[in-house]
């Protein structure tokens, strides 16, 4: 009873030092906001706590610009991130409650981000229209703040969908829109998404060529950013299309250099050695942040950690 009221206290206090850093951030004492998240990232063991906390970096860091730093907590949380889109779709909708309960006197970027990452989410379930509704939403509110990066993702998010319904042609006009916003920002990691939707525009259309020249463009902005994501994707879309050409040499290089993509990135569950990503399938994490397939966990029969052997009272969903 005593561990379980100490960890519940310390819920508390993370959500209260999350809550503070939001009113820093807020109010423009940015750096400030950073240094509390930053600590409660430190100290925190709560798996909730700390994967929102990481979403608040996440999103402080882009709108400041500083894209390694970013890139450091999106790296963090991707191993949050195995295609498991219903409890992707659990934390923006948590967002979006607090808002609504709480947000009266926020700024509505708040109310803006949390639609956009539904939208997202919805998308990749293949609600597009529940995807559609929140993107408008979250680009209505982006177009009377002036929120340039956010127009831009939702811009990108509008293509995407459209992707989803093989409405290429609609597709690629949203796709050069947010191409044209990306560049005069300076967002890089969105430019190689924007080129990576092109690129299935164009495999869509048969026209495997003009696919490659988007996925070139994709990797050369991926490899001066160090971007091992955008690079496993693009290694995936190549070996598609080269599959597809017959020329078995080109293939298996990409084959290889996919492969090289998820052991650096250790994209592979710990049990079964499958890599995470390629399909469909549910993930669970560990308080220590190892994570698994939620199938090999449950047949595992023990409640240590598989991989650092360290017990595990209560795994942290993500």
């Amino acid at each position: 009873m005593r561990l379980f009221n100490a960890w519940e206290m310390g819920q508390d206090q993370t959500k209260q030092q999350i809550e503070k850093g939001l009113h820093l951030y807020q109010s423009n004492q940015t750096e400030k906001a950073l240094q509390v998240w930053m600590r409660v990232l430190e100290k925190s063991a709560d798996p909730a706590g700390r994967f929102r906390v990481l979403g608040c970096l996440i999103t402080a860091h882009a709108e400041m610009g500083r894209y390694k730093d970013m890139l450091k907590g999106t790296t963090v949380s991707l191993q949050l991130n195995g295609q498991d889109y219903e409890k992707a779709l659990f934390f923006p909708c948590k967002a979006a409650e607090l808002v609504n309960d709480y947000g009266a006197g926020w700024s509505l970027k708040y109310r803006a981000m949390s639609q956009y990452h539904m939208a997202v989410a919805y998308r990749k379930l293949g609600r597009l229209a529940d995807a559609m509704d929140c993107c408008e939403e979250s680009m209505k509110i982006a177009l009377q703040h002036g929120d340039r990066p956010l127009q831009a993702l939702c811009l990108l998010c509008f293509a995407d969908i459209h992707l989803s319904r093989r409405d290429v042609q609609t597709a690629f006009p949203r796709y050069d829109s947010a191409m044209s916003i990306m560049t005069e920002i300076g967002n890089r990691l969105g430019q190689i998404q924007v080129l990576l939707g092109v690129a299935k525009c164009w495999m869509i259309q048969k026209e495997l060529d003009k696919a490659l020249e988007s996925i070139e463009k994709a990797q050369e902005l991926a490899e001066g950013l160090g971007n091992k994501l955008g690079l496993l994707k693009l290694h995936c879309l190549c070996e598609r299309i080269y599959r597809t050409k017959g020329l078995q040499r080109e293939l298996r290089d990409h084959v290889v250099k996919f492969h090289e993509c998820v052991e650096e990135m250790e994209l592979y569950c710990g049990m079964c050695g499958e890599s995470i990503g390629e399909k469909n399938n549910q993930l669970q994490a560990l308080p220590c942040s190892h994570f698994f397939h939620l199938k090999c966990l449950q047949t595992n029969g023990t409640r240590g950690c598989p991989n650092c052997r360290r017990l595990s009272v209560k795994p942290g969903y993500v």
